[in-house]
């Protein structure tokens, strides 16, 4: 068998096959969505967006490099994403009948990989096409404006994509690496360049013709689809494999609702630093910063995403002071959320004292006192992350080194380690919880699980919105006794949590 075409008809034979009918009306309802609630929901969204708080943050001079740099950023991100599930990829049954028999590979993968193209392409082209409507609405762009940025948009989903997929195809975490360091150099340079590149350059509110660059994205775009049909033959199986094992098993998790565990499944093994020294001369505190930072530099991709990631929260957190209105709320929201991701990165040695509780006291302290002895080194670490990405995004908006709103990611990175601990001593979920609540929506029980599940994320965001807002309505001091208020609850929570652990 040398094509698809046996495996095809006997996967058409089954009997929750789609028929040619099942698979027009799909066509019919996606575009029929699309005219009656997504063009008017987007045109809604446009002019709602349209206010006085929110047009010069999308209408400055300098947001065209903004965007130039975001897209770069953005592709680093998918390299490091493609590691660990990449854009082609299917169920571990097909991996080990198709992929790993005689077929070529991008026969047997293309067809998940197109699929998997609609993510980031869709996600720019929503995205540059609410940003040109709201500019519309303001009679700040044309239409032909709007448009070429939403054609220059999907171009650069496609690259994307690519470097997606050129995560998947580098195993070496050193190339990765390096990879994502060239692409994070080259969003410094779009930042600070004089005009706005790639994406940028089709911007609305740039200068120049966006013609050029927008079609010159897209045939880039297609070129390197094309590049990475042929290149889906040297996806290595061991890859697929592993990836395509993670993903059910994650899948399966979190559909019976444990989050934790299903995100747990993505935590790469240690793969460097196995002959680092991890006991060295006491005392007991620089002992237990010492395996902390061995911790981390086993895992150095971890390490830097995570850093990468803090430093991006920090950002997002510095900026929202230079802003009002929505875009102010949704810098701070989603930075709260970007710096508490960061924060899983460091916090090993916290959960690794949680799970001693029960356990005999080798080391010679309690749960609870490696605990607090496994602390300072993240709260250090997350905290100086934190005052680097809330500087550095200040400057590169054009604000001055303020140092309350450097402060508000740091005081927020502080809380957010108690945080981890409080939510690294969660222990199962009451089964009181699965009771049903009926109503004539259906069963509301699952709203009580996801919240039970997430808690500790929204505890993060209100933490984060907390704080930010004390800093805009009263002032530093009242935040720094916002963040001690904070920090003291969390504290006493954590410490109950642990009680009901040990029973």
């Amino acid at each position: 068998m040398n094509d698809l075409t046996a495996v095809r008809e006997v996967w058409a034979s089954r009997a929750t096959a789609r028929s040619r009918t099942d698979l027009l009306y799909l066509v019919y309802l996606v575009a029929m969505s699309v005219l009656v609630l997504g063009i008017p929901g987007l045109n809604s969204a446009g002019h709602f967006l349209a206010r006085p708080d929110v047009l010069p943050a999308l209408s400055s001079a300098h947001a065209p490099q903004n965007v130039a740099a975001a897209s770069l950023v953005a592709a680093a991100i998918a390299l490091q994403v493609g590691a660990v599930r990449g854009p082609a990829l299917m169920a571990p049954f097909f991996i080990d009948t198709l992929a790993s028999s005689s077929l070529h590979r991008r026969h047997v993968l293309r067809r998940p990989f197109a699929r998997a193209l609609l993510v980031p392409v869709t996600a720019l082209a929503v995205l540059a096409a609410l940003v040109g409507t709201t500019l519309m609405a303001a009679g700040l762009a044309e239409v032909s404006e709007v448009a070429l940025f939403v054609l220059a948009a999907a171009g650069t989903g496609l690259l994307l994509a690519a470097a997606w997929l050129t995560g998947e195809l580098l195993h070496r975490m050193s190339a990765r690496l390096l990879v994502s360091a060239l692409l994070l150099g080259a969003a410094v340079l779009a930042a600070i360049a004089p005009v706005g590149l790639g994406l940028g350059a089709v911007h609305p509110a740039a200068p120049r013709s966006p013609v050029p660059w927008a079609l010159g994205l897209m045939v880039v775009g297609l070129l390197a689809m094309a590049a990475c049909i042929r290149l889906l033959d040297r996806l290595r199986g061991a890859v697929l494999r592993e990836q395509a094992a993670r993903w059910e098993s994650a899948g399966t998790l979190a559909t019976t609702g444990d989050l934790a565990g299903a995100s747990g499944r993505f935590r790469p093994p240690p793969s460097a630093g196995r002959r680092l020294p991890v006991i060295g001369p006491r005392p007991l505190l620089l002992l237990y910063i010492r395996r902390d930072a061995v911790a981390w530099l086993r895992s150095p991709e971890r390490f830097a995403a995570g850093a990468l990631a803090g430093a991006a929260g920090a950002a997002l957190l510095s900026v929202a002071t230079l802003l009002t209105g929505p875009p102010a709320w949704s810098a701070v929201l989603l930075g709260s959320t970007v710096l508490w991701g960061a924060s899983s990165a460091g916090v090993d040695g916290i959960r690794h004292g949680v799970h001693t509780l029960g356990a005999p006291m080798l080391l010679g302290q309690t749960a609870a006192m490696q605990v607090l002895l496994h602390v300072p080194a993240p709260t250090v670490l997350l905290g100086s992350i934190a005052a680097l990405g809330g500087g550095a995004g200040l400057l590169l908006a054009g604000g001055s080194l303020e140092p309350s709103a450097v402060a508000l990611p740091v005081l927020l990175a502080v809380v957010l380690v108690a945080a981890r601990a409080w939510d690294a001593a969660k222990g199962p979920m009451p089964l009181s919880l699965m009771t049903p609540i009926p109503t004539p929506q259906g069963d509301l029980s699952v709203l009580s699980v996801l919240v039970w599940q997430a808690d500790s994320l929204l505890l993060a965001v209100l933490a984060g919105a907390l704080l930010a807002g004390l800093l805009m309505g009263l002032g530093p001091v009242a935040m720094l006794l916002g963040a001690g208020t904070l920090l003291s609850t969390m504290t006493l929570m954590t410490r109950a949590r642990l009680r009901a652990l040990r029973g």
